[in-house]
């Protein structure tokens, strides 16, 4: 592994840590365990859509404001935060032909009616790039830590406005894009990913890609367009839209926190070696039930994630407790835990305060709390 650990300040004992650290071990002990089931995947995705299609519906006949339809859309919120969460395996597996089907269901089901297509989340390849991870190419990542505290209050308050996002992305900008070279060039370098860095730029489609985005975006179009109808003619209720709103902004509030806790965000723009990466990332693999809520398919371990991207997540438990079991008691992974989110976050926000008393905070930057890692991260 590489040695180059001096620019960011780690302490000794995590520094001799990290020099002992071997991923060639750590994937040996993991043998086995890197071939995804796609039976868990769709039933755990169909079982998922079904809680959350269902208890959203049943707000409506429950009263949106009783205990009980409190109750449903609180369900309908994880429910539905959990399917989101596939678009994150999606993005690591999409060269595997075995995903093929599965990517065209989650997008068909999930990801055009919540206006989130799946080609939104092609830059997520360069948060695991060695080269890229933790640098102004990596759209997932800024360095909260060294950054001021308002940057990461407000990756907490933007999701608000978010429902508001794909109606304009896809209903305005997108059939004006279709004619207007220059607005077309807007859209995908500034609205077409999933990013929580607005300086972050993608890129336009390839030659080979250029259909399946298009087709994509005329789906979400028209998806908007039956809605905006159902809702003039009546036949969708008003309420329905304000819950549907309540829903994607609260699950987008969920996933930024889970994103301020899912990494250390101690980098200064440089890249990290791959052990670097999983220093940099957090595991919180207590109270699983409860965890599985606000970091679900996986992203709970997401130290062992940045580790081992090619793992699918029904192996992750497994992976984490052999790594556990076999490495030694001062391993470099063993320092990746975090008791929890409240834990994560006090933690984030200590580290951002210390650079703001030694005057050592980056210059500004713009954060953003676009739904992912995403998800999904």
């Amino acid at each position: 592994m590489s040695e180059r650990v001096a620019h960011i300040p780690w302490a000794p004992e995590i520094q001799q840590a990290m020099r002992k650290f071997s991923v060639q071990q750590a994937h040996r002990v993991l043998h086995g365990l890197f071939k995804p089931r796609m039976a868990i995947y769709w039933t755990d995705f169909l079982c998922s859509y079904a809680v959350a299609v269902a208890s959203f519906w049943a707000v409506g006949p429950l009263g949106g404001l009783s205990p009980a339809g409190v109750l449903a859309f609180v369900v309908s919120v994880f429910a539905v935060f959990r399917c989101f969460a596939f678009i994150h395996e999606i993005a690591h597996f999409r060269a595997k032909k075995s995903f093929n089907r599965f990517r065209a269901g989650w997008n068909t089901l999930f990801g055009i009616p919540m206006l989130v297509p799946v080609f939104m989340y092609d830059c997520h390849g360069e948060h695991h790039n060695r080269r890229l991870y933790g640098t102004g190419q990596d759209a997932e990542y800024l360095p909260l830590a060294r950054m001021s505290p308002w940057a990461s209050i407000q990756l907490l308050v933007l999701p608000l406005i978010l429902p508001l996002f794909g109606p304009y992305r896809f209903a305005v900008v997108t059939p004006v894009s279709w004619f207007v070279p220059r607005v077309r060039r807007y859209l995908y370098q500034n609205l077409s990913s999933l990013k929580i860095d607005l300086d972050y730029e993608g890129r336009m489609p390839r030659d080979d890609e250029k259909l399946s985005w298009r087709l994509q975006e005329a789906a979400c179009l028209a998806w908007t367009g039956a809605v905006i109808a159902l809702a003039a003619t009546g036949v969708m209720s008003a309420g329905r839209i304000w819950q549907w709103c309540a829903l994607f902004a609260t699950v987008a509030v969920i996933n930024s926190a889970r994103l301020l806790a899912a990494h250390r965000y101690l980098g200064d723009e440089e890249e990290m070696s791959v052990v670097e990466q999983m220093m940099d990332t957090v595991n919180h693999p207590r109270r699983r039930l409860l965890t599985e809520l606000w970091a679900p398919v996986g992203l709970r371990l997401h130290a062992l994630h940045h580790l081992m991207p090619g793992l699918p997540y029904h192996h992750y438990q497994a992976a984490h407790d052999r790594l556990v079991e076999n490495l030694p008691a001062d391993s470099a992974y063993r320092l990746t835990e975090s008791p929890g989110l409240i834990a994560s976050l006090r933690r984030l926000a200590r580290e951002s305060r210390s650079h703001q008393k030694a005057g050592t905070l980056l210059p500004a930057r713009s954060p953003s709390a676009t739904v992912k890692e995403g998800v999904t991260r």
